[in-house]
């Protein structure tokens, strides 16, 4: 990929104003990525913004620079003459950001997804990667930019989160070797895992333990599904942001093989975070309903009442894991 890492940052050179643009829903590889870049993007004299649809999760407001990153609803103070987006499979899952990217304007993508449309005029995808952060990792390393310790913390929050604390099978020696680097210019692992996943407030903790407490199991325990109401967030006065990862919790049962948690958005909407193992490939089951994303982590959208929503997934996730027996 040198001829591409060229390319972007060439383009990044011709610039003069910069947007960088991550999914809605932003996680921690996403968030932490755009940080890292604006540093990067700053350093070469340009101007630069970040823009992502959707409420930032309570657990990455420690990140250095976190509060630059503003909604869709901030209007930029420039015209971009460069997009670079991180983490999409498409340029249509940055949701209302995509006002911002003008016709004609230069686009650089950087994704790790599988089933990218490769839409950028630039196209840095490998599916290989643990992370979006890795792959911008290697790209800062082929220049003469000096990570800053932010820099590692960020780096080191996109490479944690998108492997599930070096849990998903997206856990390369790659990847493990970029968290040593960092871990020798000095950050704190303990810290940084501490900040993400043990800060809870005491009502989400509660809130945690009442989805956790109607897990619910289907096709002889082989699924998993814990739901997420608007109702339950309103009782811990909270917002969907602030779960992020619970889908993991599905996998604990011995015997799942899918996990998956339902999260009520509207009284007509649903959106899915889906998990696997054993082989199971659930961006295929994504797919049935318009989504993507990874082999064992993906995530869709149901335009149906959340308990509709679940029949059909179930339905198609029954079928689905019989097809994969024969």
């Amino acid at each position: 990929m040198k001829n591409t890492t060229t390319q972007i940052l060439d383009n990044i050179d011709r610039a003069s104003a910069v947007l960088i643009l991550g999914h809605s829903e932003p996680d921690g590889d996403s968030l932490g990525t755009q940080l890292v870049m604006s540093d990067f993007v700053r350093y070469r004299n340009k101007k630069v913004a970040i823009r992502n649809e959707g409420d930032i999760p309570g657990r990455y407001n420690f990140l250095p620079g976190i509060e630059n990153i503003k909604s869709p609803d901030v209007p930029l103070d420039f015209d971009p003459d460069l997009v670079i987006i991180l983490d999409c499979t498409n340029r249509y899952r940055v949701g209302a950001a995509e006002k911002f990217i003008a016709d004609g304007i230069q686009i650089i993508n950087i994704d790790h997804h599988i089933h990218n449309s490769e839409f950028g005029n630039v196209n840095y995808v490998m599916e290989n990667a643990s992370s979006v952060g890795e792959i911008v990792y290697d790209i800062l390393s082929d220049t003469d930019y000096e990570l800053t310790m932010d820099n590692a913390l960020q780096f080191y929050t996109a490479i944690l989160t998108d492997t599930g604390r070096f849990h998903f099978s997206s856990t390369t020696p790659r990847a493990l070797r970029i968290c040593a680097d960092l871990i020798e210019k000095g950050i704190d692992p303990r810290e940084i895992t501490d900040e993400i996943y043990f800060s809870m407030t005491p009502e989400q903790l509660r809130l945690r333990g009442k989805v956790m407490g109607n897990a619910e199991v289907f096709v002889d325990g082989q699924i998993c599904a814990l739901t997420l109401t608007r109702k339950m967030l309103e009782e811990c006065k909270s917002v969907m942001a602030d779960f992020e990862g619970l889908v993991e919790y599905s996998m604990q049962l011995r015997g799942v093989t899918i996990g998956v948690l339902f999260k009520e958005v509207s009284p007509y909407e649903t959106k899915l975070s889906i998990r696997s193992r054993n082989g199971f490939d659930v961006a295929k089951l994504a797919r049935e309903f318009g989504g993507g994303g990874h082999a064992n982590a993906a995530g869709t959208a149901i335009h149906k009442p959340v308990d509709e929503a679940k029949m059909s997934f179930i339905q198609t996730a029954e079928r689905m894991l019989a097809e994969n027996e024969d």
